[in-house]
């Protein structure tokens, strides 16, 4: 009797179509070194800028704790299963964003619009590495910039202290020649007043222009920083995965160590525990808001990273036999779970600042870079040694956006080489080198002093269609057009079980349905960008849905072109069948899986 290999422990023998050595000694594409790698990879992925910059604001705008109640349930009707589809299918067939879409031809273009889409998002997010770096730079002087008026930056109504009544006698934009700024005038109308936090933030980090129209001149201190990021980069991905899975060991665990450790030290502090307070007492009234459901399904979605090609390109490297749907709740939850801590943490060093300067918790809540740039640099400064603590605040701001990085390029690297794998495979230094220096270079655009409004345009725009019409498309072309049955039996064929009836049912009716729903609410819901009271010209919202819309052009063109591939010897009808039959690239990952797979499939 055959010895069962130890690497297939857990996994019942009756179940496998293929049994063995989990490795497959065969294929030529590159597998994470451990297991443990593509896990850490992917929570420092999934774990981004959105859950510990975006997510306290939005769950303390819309009901506080009672926000929790439709962000997990979204999560688990969703989120989660966009999640698993597309690890599933990247899993079982060892291939990423383009060829993955080989199960149904006609729609790669989905695939090629992830790439598209990864490249559109990669210059712009760089500046989130650059500006930490920055920070980081600026907390080794002997007094945080960031807290004091006086500088060659700062303007006459800069403002030191916040909690007392301001008088200036400069003439305002009116043409009045005295007036006072009262502590909520000092907060919501930046045009009279500003705090050091936001002066430093505008005027010498940004350098920030006029307007959309003024792109000013370079800002090279930032230029600097950005190349600084792009190195490190390429120095973490010059050998792949191999690599990054190393890195990740540092860059996904340090930032807990770093968050954790500034929790405990705000949570000291007075006022910490009002900020807790404000930030988990439910308001259960704006549960009745569809708004706040609307922003409950979007937080889900993109804190996770569905949709963009990330997530399959590292499931595309994991060994076949992996348990790909435990790995996916595991990572949900995790994901998540650090969205709701970094809440409880920024509202308490938000309390500790409210404690201390007289300014309202509510009117210092600030989301996106305006909270991680001005609002925590200004609470931090009010702990025992600030500059310590915000030197590591920056730097785990800094260590969450290199990973989302890491797996943004390799989307690009992975798509090339997977296309053009005899010219590529052994060239991938010179093409992340090459790829790196582009995304670099485009970047320098948003380090003018125009760069700001730039930078909001695409942000605004980049990731509201692809991802979202993306992972609709992949439940319902897997669930509906290759069939639940036979991708059943594929996740039968990899963990040893067939896919459970209830994600049956979400992959194909609840999730795309949900996912349509919220698509369609949000493009009737839709407000024009803004940039703090900067009113952009109307010509920047046609720039803005060609960013849009960009990632999904692939798709009509494909769809065209795979049609009339096979026109020249078949009908349109056939030709269309045709299109949507898996192509002959689809086949398990695992080498000694094919063979039963085409067995089973021309049965």
């Amino acid at each position: 009797m055959a010895r069962k290999d130890d690497s297939d422990v857990g996994v019942p023998m009756t179940k496998l179509h293929c049994q063995g050595d989990r490795r497959d000694l065969t294929r030529q594409r590159d597998s994470w070194s451990r297991h443990l790698d593509y896990m850490l990879t992917m929570v420092g992925y999934c774990v981004g800028l959105g859950n510990i910059l975006r997510f306290p604001y939005i769950c303390n705008r819309n009901g506080g704790g009672a926000f929790l109640i439709p962000f997990v349930l979204v999560l688990a009707i969703a989120g989660f299963p966009s999640f698993s589809v597309e690890t599933t299918i990247s899993q079982f067939s060892g291939k990423a964003a383009k060829q993955v879409w080989s199960f149904c031809p006609m729609f790669q273009g989905a695939g090629v619009g992830a790439v598209v889409c990864a490249f559109t998002y990669m210059p712009y997010y760089n500046l989130y590495l650059a500006w930490p770096i920055y920070y980081m730079v600026k907390t080794c002087s002997s007094v945080l910039p960031w807290t004091t008026c006086g500088n060659s930056w700062n303007t006459e109504l800069c403002v030191e202290t916040v909690n007392t009544t301001y008088t200036s006698n400069k003439t305002d934009l009116a043409g009045n020649t005295s007036y006072t700024i009262t502590n909520s005038e000092k907060w919501e109308n930046v045009t009279l007043a500003h705090t050091p936090a936001e002066e430093f933030w505008h005027y010498n980090v940004l350098g920030v222009s006029t307007g959309l129209g003024d792109v000013g001149s370079v800002q090279w201190h930032i230029v600097g920083c950005l190349f600084l990021s792009t190195v490190i980069i390429f120095i973490c991905l010059i050998r792949g995965i191999k690599s990054a899975g190393k890195a990740v060991y540092v860059t996904a665990l340090l930032p807990y160590i770093l968050l954790i450790s500034i929790c405990i030290t705000t949570l000291l502090q007075p006022g910490a525990l009002n900020g807790v307070y404000y930030f988990a007492i439910p308001d259960f009234n704006k549960l009745l808001d569809i708004q706040v459901w609307l922003e409950a399904c979007l937080q889900a979605f993109y804190s996770l990273g569905v949709g963009q090609g990330m997530i399959g390109t590292a499931a595309s490297y994991n060994n076949f036999h992996e348990p790909c749907l435990r790995d996916g709740i595991i990572l949900t939850m995790i994901s998540e779970g650090t969205s709701i801590f970094s809440g409880l943490v920024t509202f308490a060093a938000i309390g500790v600042m409210s404690q201390k300067t007289g300014v309202p918790i509510e009117t210092v809540v600030t989301g996106g870079p305006g909270l991680g740039f001005v609002t925590y640099p200004d609470a931090l400064a009010q702990l025992p040694f600030p500059h310590l603590w915000s030197f590591i605040f920056f730097l785990m701001l800094f260590m969450v956006g290199l990973d989302s990085q890491f797996l943004s390029t390799e989307v690009i690297i992975t798509a090339l080489i997977d296309q053009y794998p005899r010219q590529l495979s052994k060239k991938r230094m010179f093409l992340t080198g090459g790829c790196c220096l582009t995304v670099f270079l485009i970047g320098i655009i948003f380090c003018t002093q125009g760069g700001p409004y730039i930078f909001q345009l695409v942000d605004w725009y980049v990731l509201s269609l692809g991802p979202m019409v993306t992972c609709s498309m992949e439940c319902i072309v897997v669930s509906w057009i290759y069939g639940i049955r036979r991708i059943s039996k594929d996740v039968e064929m990899m963990i040893g079980k067939p896919l459970p009836t209830p994600l049956k049912i979400l992959w194909a009716l609840v999730t795309p349905t949900i996912l349509t729903m919220t698509f369609i609410l949000a493009l009737l819901r839709y407000q024009p960008p803004t940039y703090g009271k900067y009113v952009f010209p109307s010509y920047a919202s046609t720039i803005g849905w060609i960013i849009a819309v960009l990632p999904l052009l692939p798709i009509p063109v494909y769809m065209v072109i795979t049609v009339r591939k096979h026109m020249a010897t078949n009908s349109l009808k056939k030709s269309v069948r045709l299109a949507l039959t898996p192509d002959d690239e689809w086949r398990p990952a695992k080498s000694r899986c094919r063979q039963d797979y085409i067995d089973e499939s021309t049965t």
